[in-house]
């Protein structure tokens, strides 16, 4: 077996771990210490199986509410709201994490339109007004379709003052303004975090063997590089869902499934599609805030075994997808899951693998893309013209994410009418996968 991958969740105390190649995985469980043990036990895992790579569920390890980084919000608005910006966002997880709240005249429109000149002298203010709070968070309206604003505000801040980190929102991406601001904030307060795992875990990689390389599971189920996570760590924000999702698929051989994730409490309904996780844009994150990062579409079937496994069972029989129950720990998780595996019309396949089964996912991550934009389209020929230049987009982001050449697919696209906002514009969401390459 060469080339195998590993995959770690790094949680409370306690790092899990799974190696999978060719045969059935192999795990291993041991203290979330320091770098020196956490890959002797990687090595350990190994046992002589050349390893290609690790790739990091670190989730866990990035909990907003306990970052500690206070950031200070600039909204760029075409118009200065009369009222001033209120008390700040309903969430007190997003009001906990601003110490300070601020907007400048600027902004564009989805489709690229500037509606007001950068009031470039207020940005230099706010960024004065600033002093002393680590991270600045910007959020321009209409940034999706032109980022200009974003990044010249940016750049004044960098000059102003070059030790604060700065989160812009288009690279996050949504089009919502205060959902995007929203995943800027958090995105923002985790940065300083974010450079600490990167650092550690590439450390880690490199001491595991030569030539492995380091990846870090993201919530859309793909993987993003040490690079990635230090710019957007919200994007690692609820992994070990999506890496689940897609382990009990991996581990019971299918491409396009109906899963059930076995939990104590409950059973989580996600589906699996070309080998990826299903994902959506509109799920509450950490604190319940909703933010325009990708996570999967999980629904939560609570209450006894008994009912969950009817539940499922009614959901399978109307399912194009074979259905697939997983549970990755012994006990009540496993005792759901084998009372669901009853239940299911064949030929439904119960998977267990030993271990955990978010490890295993993250093992088999692969490079992904997603994108979501508006776009203006006259005619149909327009709209193909126009989806084809995201979809193309989307491809080259999956091929500079490590994917092996040729081995990029556009696994979902979709065009959305938006004619509320002005007619012949739609909403274009592609998703795009591919193969890791070896020499990644």
């Amino acid at each position: 077996m060469e080339g195998a991958r590993i995959g770690i969740l790094l949680g409370a105390g306690r790092a899990h771990a799974a190696l999978v190649g060719d045969g059935e995985p192999r795990h291993a469980t041991g203290p979330n210490a320091s770098e020196r043990v956490l890959a002797r036990m990687l090595r350990g895992l190994a046992g002589g199986t050349r390893v290609g790579s690790v790739t990091w569920d670190v989730s866990a390890e990035l909990d907003p509410a306990l970052a500690g980084t206070p950031v200070a919000v600039v909204r760029v608005v075409p118009r200065l709201p009369a009222g001033g910006l209120g008390s700040g966002h309903p969430s007190p997880l997003l009001r906990s994490l601003q110490a300070r709240r601020g907007a400048v005249i600027g902004g564009h429109d989805l489709f690229g339109v500037e509606l007001a000149p950068l009031d470039i002298y207020a940005v230099l203010a706010e960024a004065a007004a600033a002093r002393g709070i680590p991270a600045l968070a910007v959020t321009a309206s209409g940034a999706p379709g032109c980022a200009d604003h974003e990044l010249a505000a940016a750049e004044l801040v960098h000059d102003t003052r070059p030790e604060a980190r700065v989160s812009l929102s288009h690279q996050v991406g949504g089009l919502g303004l205060l959902d995007r601001e929203a995943a800027t904030v958090i995105n923002a307060a985790l940065l300083a975090r974010a450079a600490e795992l990167a650092e550690r875990c590439v450390r880690v990689g490199e001491l595991v063997g030569p030539g492995v390389s380091t990846w870090f599971a993201a919530g859309d189920g793909g993987r993003i590089s040490a690079e990635r996570l230090r710019l957007l760590p919200v994007l690692a924000l609820a992994a070990s869902e999506a890496a689940a999702l897609t382990g009990a698929a991996r581990l019971a051989g299918i491409g396009d499934a109906l899963v059930g994730l076995a939990l104590p409490d409950a059973l989580a309904v996600g589906h699996v599609t070309g080998g990826l996780p299903e994902v959506t844009v509109d799920r509450p994150g950490p604190g319940g805030v909703r933010m325009a990062v990708p996570t999967a579409s999980l629904t939560r079937i609570p209450g006894s075994p008994s009912a969950s496994a009817a539940a499922f069972a009614l959901l399978a029989e109307h399912e194009p997808d074979q259905a697939v129950v997983a549970a990755g720990s012994a006990g009540e998780a496993a005792g759901r899951a084998h009372a669901v595996a009853a239940r299911l019309p064949a030929p439904g396949r119960l998977v267990l693998p030993g271990g955990e089964l978010a490890a295993v996912g993250a093992a088999c991550t692969e490079p992904t893309a997603w994108l979501d934009t508006v776009v203006y389209a006259e005619s149909r020929e327009e709209l193909d013209r126009q989806r084809g230049i995201a979809e193309q987009r989307a491809l080259t982001l999956v091929a500079e994410s490590g994917a092996r050449l040729g081995s990029e697919r556009v696994v979902s696209s979709r065009a959305v009418s938006m004619s509320f906002l002005r007619s012949g514009s739609y909403r274009l969401m592609v998703r795009a996968g591919g193969e890791a390459g070896e020499d990644t």
